[in-house]
């Protein structure tokens, strides 16, 4: 087989069980998600938002399910669903989010490249919010 020139394909590749950017480009980022601790639902209790992107996520293996909060500066009213496999989803800016998913999930996600913690949020939920969140969880 033929080697394909760097110059005409750039391929990104990650199988590690964490969050991975694998390619950034014209001020993108792709990056893949796998099953960690980050993830797992049992150990749910923060989201996340970035104030300057969206967030899209595609489900690629496995099962996995999006937390989206209504809210500005605070989260206010919880929405959990269900991702079905090669959908995507795009959180908006700003928007209070979280992924969980099974060991065998695989999310690709795709971010501002410049997207890092000083232009992101995080907010720790009340533990009776968390289970309620919980509760509702399909996986």
């Amino acid at each position: 087989m033929n080697s394909i020139p760097a110059n005409l394909v750039e391929i990104g590749v990650s199988f590690e069980q964490k969050y991975k950017p694998v390619l950034d480009f014209a001020g993108w980022r792709v990056a893949m998600l796998r099953h960690c601790d980050h993830v797992e639902p049992s150990a749910f209790y923060r989201i996340e938002r970035h104030r300057e992107t969206n967030e899209v996520f595609i489900l690629t293996a496995g099962r996995a399910d999006l937390i989206v909060f209504d809210g500005g500066d605070t989260p206010t009213v919880s929405y959990v669903f269900p991702m079905e496999l090669n959908v995507a989803y795009n959180i908006g800016q700003a928007v209070w989010h979280h992924c969980v998913m099974t060991p065998d999930g695989h999310v690709i996600l795709f971010e501002r490249t410049d997207t890092s913690l000083e232009n992101s949020d995080y907010a720790e939920l009340a533990p009776d919010v968390v289970e309620q969140i919980k509760a509702q969880f399909s996986i």
